[in-house]
């Protein structure tokens, strides 16, 4: 039975991210598990610095990124704090050049045309093989040898991906011509019928995979009733405080709400805000995964 995560990410260490990038990225990584073989999701709190860069781009995995603070550069507009950025597999963006320090929640995960998202382990493992090899990491590029050992340049997550893959990455075709970039203070909170006392604002879903971004308010003496989680949520507490599980949590408190997970009571007494992720294709996947029932005999008179 999936368990529900809960955890306090003030109390949290910072750890430096190895990506080939002008500057290092700091970061929390939430945990995320989605148990499924081989589908792997990254969840952090990270600190963009000032000076950061990164050339134009794409990626074979989504992206989503909400700033909690500061003006995150992104190469189609700024994300300023409460704005919220999905960035679709295939679609490209940057530069970034980034101004000043800014906090932001980034989620990459698998899209929908199942590429895969190496993990962190992966990543940190194949720079430090890349690096050994006698190539270097500058500018967000790679500047490493050919087959026949001719200087190659290339952009430093696909020369990651594919030194641990083996093969070319090739990217899948896209489904936006752009990232898509949310204006949530122009967006209004709707009461959500079911639960009397909670508010939502959602922003989009979006792909085959129906990824869902929003918010997620509760009014003072509300109450998340328990039951069964039928899709996973990623939750992290953005303003007031609520109690789970006897617990009392507050601002930067994060939720990992598994599909399939029995999930308690949640109540806040003053009032709590969430930024939201909603993962149906996680119970989508694991229902795949699950081998269908044998037919029922028909009795014969």
């Amino acid at each position: 039975m999936p368990q529900v995560i809960v955890c306090d990410t003030n109390q949290m260490p910072f750890e430096e991210v190895r990506r080939g990038r002008v500057h290092m990225i700091r970061r929390k990584r939430l945990p995320l598990d989605t148990g499924l073989p081989g589908v792997t999701m990254e969840y952090s709190l990270s600190i963009v610095p000032d000076g950061y860069f990164t050339p134009r781009h794409r990626h074979n995995f989504d992206q989503i990124r909400y700033t909690l603070s500061g003006l995150q550069s992104t190469g189609h507009g700024d994300l300023a704090a409460g704005e919220v950025g999905y960035f679709p597999e295939g679609s490209y963006y940057g530069p970034q050049k980034q101004q000043g320090e800014c906090a932001c929640l980034v989620l990459q995960f698998q899209g929908a045309s199942g590429e895969r998202l190496l993990s962190n382990e992966e990543m940190n493992a194949t720079y430090d093989k890349l690096s050994k090899a006698g190539g270097k990491f500058e500018n967000g590029v790679y500047k490493g040898f050919g087959p026949d050992g001719a200087p190659k340049n290339r952009d430093s997550y696909e020369a990651i991906w594919e030194e641990h893959e083996g093969h070319e990455l090739v990217f899948p075709p896209s489904r936006y011509r752009d990232p898509v970039m949310m204006l949530a203070a122009n967006a209004r909170y709707w009461p959500d019928r079911k639960r009397p006392g909670v508010e939502i604002k959602h922003l989009g879903t979006f792909s085959e995979a129906r990824t869902g971004i929003g918010f997620m308010r509760l009014t003072p003496g509300a109450v998340l009733p328990a039951g069964n989680q039928e899709d996973a949520e990623l939750r992290f507490c953005i303003g007031g405080s609520f109690e789970y599980d006897g617990r009392p949590c507050g601002q930067g408190t994060y939720m990992y709400v598994p599909n399939g997970a029995e999930v308690k009571a949640l109540r806040s007494a003053e009032g709590a805000e969430f930024f939201v992720i909603t993962l149906p294709q996680l119970a989508d996947l694991a229902a795949l995964l699950t081998p269908a029932p044998p037919p029922r005999a028909t009795a014969h008179g």
